[in-house]
């Protein structure tokens, strides 16, 4: 086939770097790939580049590798873009916090709820803001594939600017874990396969607010919805409580796992302060250092795929480019009508099937009772993104209003202003 190319902007993640290089070089074998690594520490993209090169290289593909330190000169006829940046995360992520523990005290901290994560969506916003732009004139029929949080918010953004845009969250699979154990006692890792082998899980929702409408048994064709609640009002339990609560009370299990779903409830005295980045500076140090020695052909590369990124685009650029199609158990889209339920022009996340032809999401309506859940995280993100996309201080103090996880109101008014005002260097001027 002709040359596909592929540009990975955030290119210098010490985990999804590797595994992108992991799934199109050694996993998929795409041959006649470009792959575009872009990092603004352009010495970090070149390290990332040689791995790839020697990967191709001795996995006998033929592809090209290249490192950019500047997103532009990448870009120009590119097929496919992937998103996995934050501009300056821990760093802005510690001004938010301090502004929160002066202003709201006790508030939840974390990279999608409450005020932290409205201010990370308006820095992640303003950043694919600028990205898209750039895809308009330079690759205007490329997919932006996203994988940077806070994910709906970041891909709607995209989406409304004429962007192709798919995102990428596995985080609903953490579910089969959840299941395994409330089923039978034991814990499981990803990527879960005993249980993925097992089951049938059909979810669906808004992102890391999935929920399981539908368990089926692989072997027998049989409903288990009817076994699982009886194991969760017998006392069964995943170690998640609030999901299993809400399941009592809906007769639907939230699959992401109560750290994550939080973000989108009002809370209950659940712990209010969470990392939003992956890795200390040690470990990355110590990674950094080993990506140099495998691109320079001193270490084996197994160490640095032992801990995979979730997150698949590869699957979708061989299904869509390559013609090898697969079905993805949650892919975020613009919603069509696969949710009709929620408002259309939200980014929602179904079980989607993709080749060649394009992606074609299942049709999944919610059940009633965990429609309102579902409908209020919409509402918060449509919110943020209408006051990204205005520059608007009106449609902030909506999105303040909106979100449960913000008790008191106006001090949370108070609190994103004073991060404006933190990240203005970052943002454009709020009126």
């Amino acid at each position: 086939m002709a040359q596909c190319k592929t540009v990975l902007i955030g290119a210098g993640s010490f985990v999804f770097g590797p595994s992108m290089l992991s799934q199109t070089l050694l996993e998929h074998r795409l041959e006649s790939l470009h792959l575009a690594l872009v990092d603004v520490d352009g010495e970090i993209a070149e390290w990332m580049a040689a791995v790839g090169r020697r990967m191709a290289r001795e996995a006998g593909v033929t592809a090209q590798v290249s490192a950019h330190s500047a997103r532009r000169e990448a870009l120009s006829g590119a097929d496919f873009v992937i998103c996995s940046a934050a501009q300056q995360m821990q760093r802005r992520f510690a001004k938010d916090v301090e502004i929160i523990d002066r202003v709201l005290p006790g508030h939840l901290v974390s990279e999608f709820g409450g005020i932290a994560g409205i201010s990370y969506s308006l820095r992640q916003i303003a950043m694919i803001e600028a990205i898209a732009e750039d895809m308009r004139r330079l690759c205007p029929s490329a997919w932006l594939l996203n994988v940077a949080n806070p994910l709906p918010r970041v891909c709607q953004a995209a989406h409304e600017m004429g962007v192709r845009t798919a995102g990428f969250c596995p985080v609903s699979l953490v579910g089969y874990g959840m299941l395994e154990r409330i089923f039978t006692g034991r814990p499981l890792s990803y990527p879960f396969i005993t249980a993925r082998e097992k089951w049938q899980a059909t979810m669906a929702g808004v992102n890391h607010l999935s929920w399981l409408v539908k368990l089926r048994d692989r072997a027998s064709g049989a409903d288990r919805m009817p076994a699982l609640r009886q194991r969760l009002a017998e006392g069964a339990s995943s170690g998640n409580p609030r999901a299993e609560a809400l399941a009592r009370q809906t007769g639907y299990l939230l699959m992401p796992g109560d750290d994550h779903t939080k973000d989108f409830l009002v809370p209950q005295g659940e712990a209010s302060r969470a990392s939003a980045w992956h890795g200390s500076p040690d470990e990355r140090e110590r990674r950094l250092r080993l990506l140099k020695d495998i691109g320079e052909g001193r270490q084996p590369w197994d160490e640095l795929l032992a801990h995979p990124a979730w997150e698949r685009p590869g699957d979708l650029i061989a299904a869509l480019a390559y013609g090898r199609p697969t079905q993805l158990p949650s892919l975020n889209l613009v919603n069509t009508g696969q949710i009709p339920n929620l408002p259309q022009g939200v980014f929602v996340e179904t079980p989607a099937l993709c080749s060649a032809d394009g992606l074609y999401p299942q049709t999944v309506p919610l059940p009633e009772p965990v429609q309102p859940f579902c409908a209020s995280a919409a509402r918060v993100t449509d919110a943020i993104v209408r006051a990204a996309r205005e520059r608007s201080l009106a449609r902030l103090h909506e999105a303040i209003d909106q979100d449960p996880t913000i008790l008191d109101k106006p001090a949370g008014q108070r609190a994103i202003e004073a991060c404006l005002n933190a990240h203005a260097d970052l943002l454009p001027a709020y009126r």
